[in-house]
């Protein structure tokens, strides 16, 4: 593990008002506060076994422990962890754990909405890893208003029965379209892969071109005119270079994210390139052979003239806009959704290289 990691996982702890030392006692950190003392160990592809053997050469019962890993972790190791009290966090929930803690160091009135809410994969650990110091206790009474209390009580019960309205959500600007499929629903699209115990769901927002064109041109051949005239959008991936039509929905200027690992892809194609290609590809498009059949002294012919536009006869706007997919995989295989429309893709909407 690079020291670039370190020093990420050093950020993020210290987003939650840790002090974080450098190795002591087995650990590659120890990150302190009152009343939490977390031990962090960076390890590759290990079985449990291999955990087994490392926790037991660990120092210091008072440590809670956190295993990280840029890969994932087995069921056994998940099982031993279990055991043992141990804090897991694999690939998907290390990027989970950066996302959030970047945002909240962005904007502390507004904690991650599950900062103190402990992942369903992963140790009970996290919620009190990440829990902020407990209230003060109030202090007792005076006998006297105790009688009033009693009679408030009641108020306080109805007030309680009135839901609680729900936590705002983490928005990033980003200019995308909106997000309307939940990660339940894209997981039921999925079928067979969702169903799996071992399924996971994560959000990518990937780069597209997108263009909108206009074209208006009368080509003239002999006593002929030929008209070519056009007008569409469509978007070209920015990673595979894939065309497509473009979305009908409108992109929205800030996207809200759902409790999901999510990531932001970066843009592999420039906007002169995505300009190239959106040209070659509408000239493409709006190229016609027309067939004149005509005599030639005693002999009939037949003549085949193509027509297509030049790029000074086209009108065009581009825009780098990003579409939200969600990525569902388990044991049983992978699938990518539209997390616009629901649908899922046939082929892969990044450069189909896909990070275990």
């Amino acid at each position: 593990m690079s020291n670039n990691l370190l020093n990420v996982i050093k950020e993020v702890f210290s987003t939650y008002n840790y002090s974080v030392s450098a190795s002591q006692q087995g650990f590659d950190l120890i990150a302190e506060k009152p009343g939490n003392r977390v031990g962090i160990k960076l390890v590759d592809d290990a079985s449990a076994d291999d955990l087994k053997t490392l926790l037991d050469g660990l120092k210091g019962n008072d440590i809670k422990v956190l295993f990280i890993t840029m890969a994932s972790f087995s069921d056994e190791v998940k099982k031993l962890c279990g055991q043992r009290d141990v804090l897991l966090w694999d690939r998907a929930e290390l990027e989970r754990q950066i996302g959030k803690a970047v945002l909240y160091g962005c904007d502390t009135s507004v904690p991650p909405k599950d900062i103190i809410k402990p992942a369903s994969d992963f140790s009970s650990l996290t919620g009190e890893l990440y829990a902020r110091s407990a209230p003060s206790p109030q202090r007792p009474m005076p006998d006297k208003v105790e009688a009033v209390e009693a009679e408030e009580e009641p108020a306080k019960k109805k007030a309680k029965a009135k839901p609680a309205p729900e936590p705002e959500g983490v928005a990033i600007p980003l200019h995308a379209i909106p997000i309307r499929i939940k990660a339940s629903d894209a997981v039921k699209i999925s079928g067979a892969i969702g169903r799996a115990e071992d399924v996971e769901v994560s959000l990518k927002f990937i780069p597209f071109w997108k263009y909108s064109y206009s074209l208006d041109v009368q080509s003239k051949y002999r006593d002929l005119t030929i008209p070519l005239s056009s007008k569409g959008s469509k978007v070209i991936n920015a990673i595979n270079k894939q065309i497509s039509i473009a979305p009908a929905a409108d992109p929205v200027e800030s996207v809200e994210l759902p409790d999901a690992p999510y990531n932001v892809e970066e843009s592999v194609v420039t906007r002169e390139e995505a300009n190239a290609m959106a040209i070659k590809n509408i000239i493409e498009e709006n190229t016609k052979t027309v067939r004149f059949k005509g005599t030639q002294g005693e002999a009939a012919i037949v003549e085949h003239k193509k027509f297509q536009p030049r790029p000074q006869d086209i009108e065009m706007s581009m825009e780098l806009l990003y579409i939200p997919f969600w990525a569902v995989r388990s044991h049983k295989g992978y699938m990518e959704i539209n997390a616009y429309d629901g649908k899922p893709t046939k082929m892969p909407i990044d450069d189909g290289a896909e990070i275990l």
